[in-house]
């Protein structure tokens, strides 16, 4: 299973940090894919972990700060096929979803794609206006939101 974790500490506990790294015992199911410090006070990792061994040898970073974890799911074809605007390659990527799941993801896609501006992307309800933080109400499309979640 791929995990992504986000540590949160002061940086004038490195040297707790470093020796709560180098005095524990990695477990060798542990992968560690990628570690990126954050221009603040976040780290990033991403492993790979199988056993809760792995869990539990993570969950070691939360004696010198606060570690976040969530499992993850590789979307990076989905994506680049948005960047490039490139939906017929989305569609491929989506091929082993199945037919309804597939044409979900794909009827999102192009809503967003084909919407004259990014608010008018969506089937109706509600959502959270960034800039204000005030909910708003949209229905230019009619509908719920019941597929904005596929990935």
């Amino acid at each position: 299973m791929l995990y992504v974790s986000i540590l949160t500490s002061d940086r004038s506990q490195d040297p707790e940090l470093w020796a709560t790294i180098w005095q524990g015992n990695a477990p060798p199911s542990i992968n560690l894919i990628g570690a990126y410090n954050m221009g603040n006070d976040k780290r990033v990792f991403i492993w790979e972990g199988e056993a809760l061994a792995d869990i539990q040898f993570m969950d070691r970073f939360n004696e010198v700060g606060v570690l976040e974890t969530s499992p993850a799911f590789d979307r990076t074809s989905g994506w680049q096929a948005a960047f490039s605007k490139d939906i017929d390659a989305f569609r491929e990527g989506r091929r082993r979803a199945g037919r309804e799941q597939q044409e979900a993801a794909v009827d999102l896609r192009t809503r967003g794609m084909n919407a004259p501006q990014p608010s008018r992307g969506s089937r109706g309800g509600s959502r959270l206006d960034r800039r204000t933080g005030n909910q708003v109400t949209s229905t230019d499309f009619g509908g719920n939101y019941a597929n904005r979640y596929i990935l």
